[in-house]
């Protein structure tokens, strides 16, 4: 007790000299804290924990507020009722604490139990140890704090030794969950088990600060569909547990029979004999690929099953094996691995399996022994699936999440030989009590399996999936009279909302890693779609702390992802692109040591020759990306790469003078046009008229449709030459998607290459190729590339897919933001008749709407929020436009109103201001329609 009590005082004397005071409240210091947990040992791989704080109060406390963090994660309830989990994703450098408010704490006794879960993975936080940090406030003054005096548990309930979700730690371990430690009523008063003092625990000190962004919100998920059936009805799963190297199971068989047995393909199956006969294993016919079958010919009497070398698979071992004969069914004792009997049991759909209930969310009534529902949501979702259970004591449901279905029947959340990493069912076994089923986890998927094993029926009640996403509304829209890009445009939305957490992720369902490169694409559909800043700043702010000392960038933070170059120079022009929006200087002031640092050590590959920069083979985890079908153009002197490199130095520049950093602005505007000159001298083939892919030592390598969709993009190709190098890049595309040369992630570069160019319908007629392709797969979210259906490991939910998004808004309604309260529109005449879309801006909406009846004639409609500026811009006029603007006329063969000018291309600009409706009609003789060239 002396020893916790001076480690007490040494912690929280340690952690006030490194815990800064938010700026908006003085009087907040959570170092007056202490971190706890249940115990101070090392812990094991997953742990969960209550805590208990009794508060009573003799006056009223208004307005309390409580700043929690925990590690991994928690989830808080004030005298039983939810107030709120966190905390958003955390890096060992820089934490941050949520403040959750718990409204007025009532003379009277109050109860505040937290549930806190250590999950560590290696894609979002990076968890140290297991703790809890918390500090009551009422209008500024100290309720509470936690530390010894707090009471704890271990939530035994819940396994230690569960199956990780991915084998390689992505997500976390999988919730096997024994009912009968759990009371229902736990988040009242906690469980049955005496409550402890709670145990003080050290920390590595690291800089925490309140939340930056929202707390994350669960929205409901309407089911889509529910189909259901018998899972290996006439087989009964043997589970084998790993606490001995052999295990004999007493077969009592009371008529002559064939046993069959069902296992996965491994040499422990191999291994399995009967009364020691050796089992001939064969593949099974129609079952996904790994699971194997055997047969053996047994008498009446007892047949010993013999299995040897568990004591090699800690997770245990699962075989299925024929109920025909069996006079006695052996015990289901769950493995840590639940996913293997889901996989292993052959489904058979069938109605009558599971009685369905409709009203007013569903209820499932599931039949013995064995049988499943599965529940399809429509698209991908990250969530939780909630529900209340009734069952006989001993019965078990195995809840798994997938993004497909297996033969259009069931989806395979352990698909065990197509992608043996994964692992994404949970288990409950259930104690003749209704109970609370859910997951303290998120989970991903499409599809929702139920699996129930009990020997009498099990019910499971008021079933609701909610997705768990940031709290943004959707304000941004698409319309025109093309219904396929109307879909896409939308589809691109829903798939970037379950990738829009506490951090743009690559995918809900395998990773849901911040990989700057997803979030780059994510970033910007979201500006058309929702206007949130926060999330892009938290990013940048966390992949920053992961920049090494020399410059070498992160291209996941937090965790490690690499150091990929590309992903890098993405950080630079995504704090670029805030700092046009928002005109706040305050973050790339903050982070302007490390873009220095950075574009110094970007500057270490350029060669003296060439002045290019000149990479390194290796793997692309440690070079560049670019896209999924790139190979050799991530090394060497790279058009790709180079072309980046331009784009980033002239971003850093644009930083710069913002800044006021003069010298370094002017040094890098140099070093940008000359670098360019130097890709236009070195890499382009003139003859051809195209961009070379790449030089490798000393040697040419030809040209590839992402050497001429980025020199494009990033504004390198000389005027003469825009039209042959768009020409280059369309001829240049494969359009065989079992080969394809260009995928999904690319095609950001290349629509905005294509617009660049002005060849908005090529660009549009690639869209619905490449996006109508998948939907016409059954695509409701965008796929991480064009095969994903071929490779189970493949997401089919990637933000970083959803590039038409962006470019159906900014191309052909032609709506952008070019500043805090300026915006421009350019509407894409050539392309269609009709198009309309909302983009949302700092202080409001942008509402555009453009129609043209022939060549002759067009409309424009704009709506604007009041305090905006902007402007209209309409291709050059012939001799016969006449322009109305509200029905008067300000532009006509022998009129031109002083307000509308001329751009350098001839292009008509019409200032705008915001708060009222503008109509805009051009009128013409026919000619020829005008394609711009867009420069910006």
């Amino acid at each position: 007790m002396q020893r916790s009590f001076i480690t007490f005082w040494l912690i929280t004397a340690l952690l006030c000299s490194f815990w800064p005071k938010p700026t908006y409240a003085s009087d907040l210091c959570f170092c007056a804290a202490t971190p706890i947990w249940w115990h101070s040992s090392t812990p094991a791989a997953h742990e969960v924990a209550l805590f208990r704080l009794v508060i009573e109060r003799d006056t009223l406390a208004p307005n309390a507020i409580l700043s929690i963090f925990a590690d991994t994660r928690y989830e808080a309830y004030l005298n039983g009722n939810f107030v709120g989990r966190g905390p958003a994703r955390f890096s060992r450098q820089h934490r941050e604490y949520d403040q959750l408010s718990l409204g007025d704490l009532t003379p009277g006794r109050h109860v505040l139990i937290v549930r806190v879960q250590w999950a560590p993975n290696v894609r979002r936080s990076e968890s140290e140890r297991p703790l809890l940090w918390a500090l009551l406030q009422s209008e500024g003054q100290t309720l509470a704090t936690s530390g010894p005096h707090w009471q704890t548990q271990p939530l035994l309930a819940y396994r230690s030794d569960a199956a990780p979700v991915h084998r390689w730690g992505l997500i976390g371990p999988t919730e096997i969950v024994d009912l009968r430690l759990l009371p229902p009523d736990w988040s009242r008063m906690g469980t049955a088990s005496p409550w402890q003092p709670a145990v003080a625990v050290e920390v590595t000190p690291a800089r925490f600060t309140a939340r930056s962004i929202p707390l994350t919100v669960e929205v409901d998920i309407p089911i889509q569909r529910i189909s259901t059936g018998w899972l290996g009805e006439d087989f009964v799963p043997i589970e084998l547990l790993s606490s001995e190297d052999q295990v004999l199971v007493q077969l009592h068989v009371k008529h002559q029979t064939i046993l069959t047995l069902v296992s996965l393909q491994d040499e422990l199956t191999t291994n399995i004999t009967i009364n020691g006969n050796q089992l001939i294993w064969r593949p099974a016919s129609e079952r996904p690929p790994g699971i194997v079958t055997a047969s053996y010919p047994a008498t009446v009497g007892t047949h010993t099953l013999r299995v040897t070398g568990l004591s090699e698979r800690p997770k245990g071992w699962t075989i299925f094996i024929s109920r025909d004969g069996l006079a006695s069914i052996p015990t289901l004792n769950a493995t840590a691995h639940a996913g293997r009997r889901v996989l292993l049991a052959p489904p058979h759909p069938d109605p009558q399996a599971v009685t369905v209930s409709d009203t007013p969310s569903p209820t499932l009534s599931f039949q013995p022994p064995a049988s499943y529902a599965v529940l399809d949501l429509g698209r991908t979702v990250h969530g939780r699936l909630y529900a209340e259970v009734a069952g006989p004591d001993g019965a078990t449901v195995d809840i798994g999440w997938d993004e497909r279905l297996w033969q259009q029947t069931i989806p395979l959340p352990f698909p065990g030989e197509l992608h043996p990493e994964w692992n994404q069912v949970d288990s409950w076994r259930l104690d003749g009590r209704e109970q609370r089923l859910t997951t303290i986890d998120t989970r991903a998927g499409r599809y929702i399996v139920i699996a129930v094993w009990s020997n009498e029926p099990v019910e499971i009640r008021n079933i609701q999936v909610r997705e768990e996403r940031y709290p943004v509304t959707q304000i941004g829209s698409f319309a025109s009279d093309d219904p396929l890009l109307n879909r896409i445009w939308q589809v691109g939305v829903d798939s970037l909302l379950p990738n829009m957490t506490d951090a743009y992720t690559d995918t809900p369902w395998r990773e849901r890693g911040q990989w700057w490169g997803d979030a780059f694409v994510s970033y910007h559909i979201n500006q058309v779609a929702f206007g949130d800043q926060l999330l892009l700043r938290r990013g940048v702010r966390q992949l920053a702390d992961a920049f090494t000392t020399e410059g070498a960038p992160a291209a996941m933070a937090p965790h490690d992802g690499g150091r990929m170059l590309d992903y890098g120079m993405l950080w630079v022009q995504a704090i670029a692109e805030d700092l046009q929006r928002t005109d706040d200087p305050a973050l790339a002031r903050e982070l302007w040591p490390t873009i220095i640092r950075f574009l110094n050590h970007l500057a270490t590959y350029r060669r003296n020759d060439t002045g290019l920069l000149d990479l390194p083979a290796g793997h692309w985890s440690q070079t560049t990306y670019l896209d999924s079908s790139v190979t050799v153009a991530r090394y060497g002197q790279s058009t790709p790469v180079n072309a980046m490199y331009y784009g980033t130095l002239r971003a850093a520049a644009a930083i710069a003078i913002a800044l006021g950093e003069t010298e370094a602005a002017n040094h890098w505007e140099s070093e940008a046009a000359l670098l360019r000159n130097r890709i236009n001298q070195y890499l382009y083939d003139q003859p051809r008229r195209r961009y070379i892919t790449t030089i490798i030592n000393s040697q040419p390598i030809a040209a590839g449709p992402h050497a001429q969709a980025f020199a494009l993009a990033y504004d390198l190709v000389p005027p003469t030459e825009i039209s042959a190098v768009a020409d280059a890049l369309l001829s240049l595309i494969s359009h065989d998607f079992t080969r394809p040369n260009l995928q999904l992630y690319g095609m950001f570069w290349a629509l905005e290459g294509l617009r660049r160019a002005g060849q908005i319908n090529e660009a549009i007629q690639l869209i619905k190729e490449f996006y109508g392709w998948q939907l016409a797969q059954g695509a409701t979210t965008w796929w991480e590339h064009l095969n994903s259906d071929r490779f189970w490991y493949a997401s089919r939910s990637h933000s970083w897919s959803g590039a038409p998004t962006w470019f159906l808004t900014t191309a052909i309604v032609g709506a952008r933001q070019t500043g805090p309260t300026t915006w421009e529109v350019i509407p894409a005449w050539e392309s269609m008749n009709h198009a309309t879309g909302i983009i949302p801006l700092l202080s409001g909406s942008l509402i555009v709407t453009w129609e043209r009846s022939d060549c002759s004639f067009g409309r424009v409609t704009i709506q604007a929020p009041k305090g905006t500026q902007g402007a209209l811009l309409l291709p050059p006029p012939s001799d016969s436009t006449v322009i109305t603007y509200n029905g008067e006329e300000v532009w006509s063969p022998n009129h031109h109103n002083a307000t509308i000018s001329q751009t350098a291309d001839g292009r008509i600009r019409i200032p705008l201001s915001g708060g009222q409706e503008y109509i805009i009609e051009r009128q013409q003789a026919c000619f020829t329609i005008w394609i711009p060239t867009v420069q910006h």
